[in-house]
């Protein structure tokens, strides 16, 4: 018989693990991806999960992207990326994106204060080199949260050839389905095999039009009131 004791034990070292052992914790998140996938699919929810909350109604958006954006054209970003290959893949992307002008990520070490977590998976069977989760308030249209994940199982296996750059596409890529980017069959970071090119002044355009509505917004907001 387990006694309490040997359960809270056990708990402990899976928190230590979690924390402290990089395989352990990708293949923990990849569990839990997998679930969250077939809680989905088992509830007849291919790529929306909706539920009820107190203040408004949510929703989650997968990596088909698009159909939401955040309220100013930034968020802050927690990267828990033990690898240290796909840790500076990702910070060069956030730089890359930054530098643009169009869209800014704050880094922070402080994961409860971040509105986006990236991390990595190790899954060979979805096919897809990175993937990104996002919740949307369905009233305002805005993100409320972000997963971002690079894919171990492909970026890292010499079988199917990334090279760096290809690995920082891939970040690119995902950070553009975490700005509220779709895929786009044009010459772009957003083209759905997502680590052909690096970011295009298309991918910018399409990032300034997704935030200039608020100034839209607010010229118009502007008028009424003056009138």
């Amino acid at each position: 018989m387990i006694t309490p004791l040997a359960y809270f034990t056990l708990f402990v070292v899976g928190i230590w693990a979690y924390q402290n052992n990089p395989t352990f914790h990708e293949r923990t998140d990849t569990v839990v991806l997998r679930l969250e996938n077939y809680v989905r699919q088992l509830s007849g929810q291919n790529t929306t999960s909706k539920q009820e909350t107190s203040q408004s109604q949510t929703s989650t958006i997968d990596e088909s992207g698009g159909g939401g954006r955040w309220v100013k054209n930034s968020t802050t970003i927690y990267i828990a990326i033990q690898n240290q290959t796909l840790k500076n893949a990702l910070e060069d992307a956030i730089s890359q994106w930054n530098n643009t002008g169009a869209f800014t990520f704050h880094i922070t070490n402080d994961k409860d204060k971040a509105t986006v977590i990236a991390s990595t998976m190790d899954d060979s069977s979805n096919q897809a080199a990175g993937l990104t989760q996002m919740s949307l308030d369905e009233t305002t249209g805005h993100f409320v949260s972000g997963k971002l994940y690079l894919n171990r199982a492909y970026l890292l296996n010499p079988t199917y050839g990334y090279s760096y750059q290809r690995i920082v596409n891939t970040a690119e890529h995902e950070l553009g389905h975490v700005i509220g980017l779709d895929h786009d069959s044009a010459t772009s970071v957003m083209q759905p095999a997502g680590s052909n090119y690096t970011i295009q002044p298309i991918d910018i355009q399409n990032v300034q039009k997704l935030y200039s509505q608020d100034t839209a917004s607010n010229k118009a907001s502007s008028t009424v009131a003056s009138n």
